[in-house]
């Protein structure tokens, strides 16, 4: 019986830990975007990370996040993710430009049927 516990929990965590790998490995490095903002610019990309910040404002919900790269902030509809939760999104990348300020950010684009892989 222990052992079939023992090899139930060691799939487990080598399930979990592949799917973090291979999340890591098929998205986008926001390094990548930000160091090259017109090869992204209006196109679909994925990300994944650690959602390091979130706020609301009246009429935006953003959050930011962090890969092992660099970070990125995320303007969403949807409820906003918890901090330290890891999490895959898929977003249009635009620039907000204010004066000679520039700022990348992706808009979060809901993908139906899917929900946000669990921590």
């Amino acid at each position: 019986m222990r052992v079939k516990r023992l090899a139930a929990a060691i799939f487990l965590l080598t399930a979990l830990v592949a799917c973090d790998t291979y999340y890591k490995l098929t998205s986008t490095k926001i390094r990548d975007i930000i160091d090259h903002p017109r090869d992204y610019e209006n196109k679909d990309v994925t990300v994944y990370g650690t959602v390091t910040d979130s706020s609301s404002l009246v009429f935006v919900k953003f959050f930011e996040l962090q890969d092992d790269t660099d970070s990125i902030k995320v303007v969403t509809n949807r409820v906003l993710p918890q901090n330290g939760e890891k999490i895959r999104v898929k977003g249009r990348m635009e620039s907000i430009e204010f004066g000679p300020q520039r700022t990348i950010v992706l808009r979060e684009i809901p993908n139906q049927g899917e929900s946000r892989p669990p921590p």
